[in-house]
């Protein structure tokens, strides 16, 4: 429904649940983008998960991410929250897909999506979470422009440690 270059955000349907389910038990995937326990999903919670990710929902905006190339589906993003009266957007993604990663597909996504924000939602501000020790998907974020606005420190546990958050924020340009 929305293209970027590589990517087109969509709405989920049934052939996704099986990929959502791969991704969500994968746990190299989630460690960077779940700060809750790691615990095993069931087609069942995903597929109520994936039901709750309609054009239904009230609060959320989410979508599937699929290549322009080849349709293929390689994870999702959207707007967790957003707090209407300060037009402020938190988003969140997942590249799902190992084989995807590094090659564009994510920031492809994180530009669209923030266009849908700016554009369609009137977001004056979007911003994101992400672990200090998810590199790549800083760099990510700094390549669509967010800025770095400050470090919760040691807000996550994983693997045996506290890690800080970073938080990270993209102003809307009015110049345009």
């Amino acid at each position: 429904m929305y293209e970027g270059k590589l990517v087109r955000l969509r709405a989920f349907d049934n052939s996704d649940l099986m990929y959502l389910l791969q991704f969500s038990n994968d746990y190299q995937v989630m460690r960077g983008a779940s700060g809750g326990i790691l615990y095993p999903s069931t087609v069942d919670d995903e597929a109520r998960s994936m039901g709750n990710n309609t054009s239904y929902t009230s609060g959320e905006y989410q979508f599937a991410i699929e290549t322009i190339q080849d349709h293929r589906f390689i994870g999702k993003c959207g707007f967790i929250k957003i707090n209407w009266k300060n037009r402020v957007g938190e988003l969140a993604i997942l590249i799902g897909d190992p084989l995807m990663h590094g090659k564009g597909f994510g920031t492809d996504a994180i530009t669209t999506l923030c266009q849908f924000g700016f554009n369609e939602l009137n977001l004056h501000k979007i911003k994101a979470t992400v672990f200090d020790f998810n590199e790549a998907a800083l760099r990510c974020y700094e390549k669509c422009g967010f800025i770095r606005e400050g470090l919760l420190k040691q807000e996550i546990y994983r693997e045996g440690a506290y890690h800080d958050v970073v938080m990270m924020g993209l102003i809307k340009n009015t110049e345009e």
